[in-house]
């Protein structure tokens, strides 16, 4: 019998914790929600699919992965998308552009195959305060604010799944890296929370604190706990424009 490939055991791994964890699959939910509302136009096209939860939900969407995968429509390079020019309506990432070797190279793709109007939509780590604390202290990827942003892995190797949790602050807040590329890309919605209700989900481990009747309470919490986002936040909901 073949042995499964390490990404065959990550996937399977993923949607054994989705299937047993129903607070996880609704925190989920509203996301995807928020990111495909944030995408109006068609096509869209999800980048990192992963385990696929997201074209289970909306299956007009062109699922793609880096590496093989069953759940996958394609297999893309971010740095190299397989569009042409102004044939996009949107993009679709979760917790995928912290992971990317060329953030930049990607950005610079993605402006070039969006439509005028067309819009990439993320939810990806943000380092207020807790985050700094909780990506440098706790999380298992780095989080590395002094690193080269155009080139956070420089001339070394990277894993698929490695991944710098400073990298969207990093282009994306007020001042970033973003506005000195020179891309016909703006940010439209910069929403830092806290994601008390993913923290305590324990996301895609095998643990998890937030039993479902808890669900509404922790979110009542995080809406308020994201009223200071300096300090609070963990997560960030980022819409950006294609703009000319």
């Amino acid at each position: 019998m073949r042995s499964k490939a390490p990404q065959e055991d990550w996937l399977a791994a993923h949607r054994a914790v989705w299937a047993c964890k129903p607070s996880l699959r609704e925190v989920y939910g509203r996301w995807f929600t928020v990111l495909r509302q944030a995408c109006s136009s068609a096509p869209l096209v999800e980048l990192g699919c992963g385990p696929g939860f997201f074209k289970e939900c909306y299956p007009d969407v062109i699922a793609t992965d880096a590496i093989a995968n069953p759940y996958a429509d394609a297999i893309v390079e971010a740095a190299a998308l397989p569009f042409g020019n102004a044939q996009v309506g949107g993009i679709v990432l979760l917790d995928v552009f912290h992971h990317l070797r060329q953030p930049a190279a990607f950005l610079s793709e993605a402006a070039r195959v969006l439509r005028p109007g067309g819009r990439l939509a993320l939810i990806e780590p943000w380092v207020g305060l807790a985050g700094r604390v909780f990506y440098r202290w706790v999380h298992h990827e780095n989080c590395d604010l002094g690193v080269d942003a155009a080139a956070p892995w420089g001339e070394s190797s990277k894993g698929a799944m490695e991944g710098n949790a400073a990298l969207p602050w990093l282009y994306f807040r007020a001042g970033g890296d973003l506005e000195r590329v020179g891309l016909p890309l703006r940010v439209v919605r910069r929403e830092p929370f806290a994601a008390l209700p993913w923290l305590l989900s324990g996301g895609f481990q095998p643990y998890g604190l937030l039993p479902r009747p808890l669900l509404r309470t922790a979110e009542r919490l995080d809406r308020w706990l994201s009223g200071a986002p300096a300090l609070t936040a963990l997560r960030c909901l980022l819409v950006i424009e294609r703009v000319g």
